[in-house]
């Protein structure tokens, strides 16, 4: 199955909210060697969002993909959100910052149990995201690193005045133990969200329990027309979507 036909499972183009999936993670997928160290199996996810609800989950890595999968079997839908390019190579110590094939191998994986789900063209979204996508796992960004660390912007996901049109009225977020916030980013969207009347929770996979209430902080320079252009300072888009290239050399001279 070649990369296209993998996105069209994890994006079909009936679905509602296929026009905000990324491609980048899947355009190599099948071009480099499984990561060697294996995969723990994840514990089950007993999460029940309530009904008619967006739910977004920023877990690092694999993780976000497997709770994904297991929303899917719950009736909705993943979208993944990915959007940090993998670099030329992936060793440790070598060039990329971030190691993401794990998370690509894991959706060309989670495939087979995709698309043997009927889930509906307007099954209610599970946006799947990298608790890591700000986290180097490799060294700092220098020269001749490839700097694939990426965030999230409001465009990045459907507004509120889409996803109240499609009866959606709660936000679940499924983030990490400990934290109280979900990372800035992801803050820009989720209160735009909130002010427009959407209810926001919190679940926390490791504790398990109920949904809790959360009031998402003012981030910085929130709603500001200088914020998107602030936030990218530093990170390098690239040439096929999303963001990662080579931090270049240092110039020289006489």
């Amino acid at each position: 199955m070649n990369p296209s036909e993998l996105f069209e499972i994890w994006a079909p183009a009936q679905s509602t909210w296929s026009r905000w999936a990324k491609p980048v993670l899947f355009t190599t997928i099948g071009a480099a060697p499984p990561p060697v160290s294996s995969e723990p199996e994840a514990p089950p996810l007993n999460l029940r969002p309530p009904e008619h609800s967006v739910v977004v989950v920023d877990l690092p890595g694999v993780n976000s993909v497997k709770a994904g999968l297991a929303l899917a079997e719950a009736g909705y839908r993943p979208v993944p959100v990915f959007n940090g390019a993998p670099g030329p190579t992936l060793t440790p110590g070598g060039s990329a910052l971030i190691d993401v094939r794990p998370i690509a191998h894991c959706l060309e994986r989670g495939v087979e149990r995709l698309r043997g789900l009927p889930l509906a063209a307007d099954a209610c979204p599970a946006f799947l995201l990298d608790a890591d996508r700000q986290a180097p796992q490799w060294g700092t960004a220098a020269p001749g690193r490839f700097d694939n660390r990426w965030l999230v912007f409001p465009q990045d996901f459907p507004s509120a005045s889409f996803l109240l049109a499609q009866r959606i009225e709660c936000a679940v977020l499924v983030q990490p133990s400990g934290r109280t916030q979900p990372l800035s980013d992801l803050a820009h969207v989720v209160l735009r969200w909130q002010e427009a009347g959407i209810k926001v929770q919190v679940w926390d996979p490791d504790a398990g329990g109920a949904l809790q209430p959360i009031q998402i902080a003012r981030p910085s320079r929130f709603r500001s027309v200088w914020y998107r252009v602030l936030a990218l300072t530093g990170l390098r888009r690239n040439s096929a979507g999303g963001f990662g290239s080579v931090i270049p050399e240092p110039s020289s001279s006489g």
